[in-house]
């Protein structure tokens, strides 16, 4: 494991973070807002400029089943990344704030679906590649060996974020924002910071959950018809 994965892996989760920071916008404020938003786009430029091989491997390798799903969502986040980026300036109130854009009710729509999709597929994202986090994790604390305790502990905080992202898709109304059918925001201002954060914490969880083990069956069961 080289620095440079460690540090693209740090950066990576501090990307995420912020993203899920930024959804609480009563308690940030709006300056807090952008800035986050923007120290996140800055991590996706870093992360891109380390990806930049893979880009390069695109039009050459015919990719297997993981590989597709792996593109697929890879180039989905950066779609609906780009997408968050431009009505972030052009709804932009501060950090680009001087740019002679005029801002518009439905461009502040469309930068919540926006939100909401990279949210999504980010999750998503970090669920496909959960094995690999949790393998460097292990390296770098030194763990050599399996232990069934800390597994099954693992799994059960893992079921218990799970649950409380089914417990807030609801209170969150994502489908309404994926559709434009709620007025702008990135939650209830009437709700306590903390259980807007929690709620979006869990919510990528659920999914990050759902991906990494259907993901997992269906790689064993591929394996299984293999042999």
């Amino acid at each position: 494991m080289t620095p440079i994965f460690v540090l693209r892996l740090v950066l990576d989760l501090v990307a995420v973070t912020l993203l899920v920071a930024a959804m609480a916008y009563s308690w940030l404020g709006n300056v807090a807002h952008e800035v986050a938003g923007t120290a996140m786009f800055a991590l996706l430029v870093l992360h891109n400029v380390f990806k930049w091989r893979w880009y390069g491997t695109l039009a050459k390798r015919r990719p297997g089943a993981r590989g597709i799903v792996t593109r697929t969502i890879n180039l989905s986040l950066l779609a609906t990344m780009m997408g968050l980026l431009v009505t972030s300036v052009v709804i932009s109130q501060s950090v680009f704030a001087f740019l002679p854009i005029a801002t518009t009710f439905t461009a502040r729509q469309l930068h919540t679906m926006a939100a909401y999709l990279v949210l999504l597929v980010a999750a998503v994202h970090l669920g496909l590649h959960w094995s690999m986090v949790m393998t460097a994790a292990r390296r770098l604390a030194g763990i050599t060996t399996d232990n069934r305790v800390r597994s099954v502990g693992l799994a059960g905080v893992a079921i218990v974020i799970a649950a409380c992202g089914v417990w807030s898709l609801p209170a969150m109304d994502i489908p309404s924002k994926l559709l434009m059918e709620t007025p702008t925001g990135f939650g209830d201002f009437g709700t306590p910071s903390s259980i807007v954060l929690l709620r979006h914490v869990a919510v990528v969880g659920l999914l990050a959950c759902i991906a990494h083990y259907a993901w997992k069956i269906a790689t064993r069961r591929r394996r299984g018809s293999d042999r």
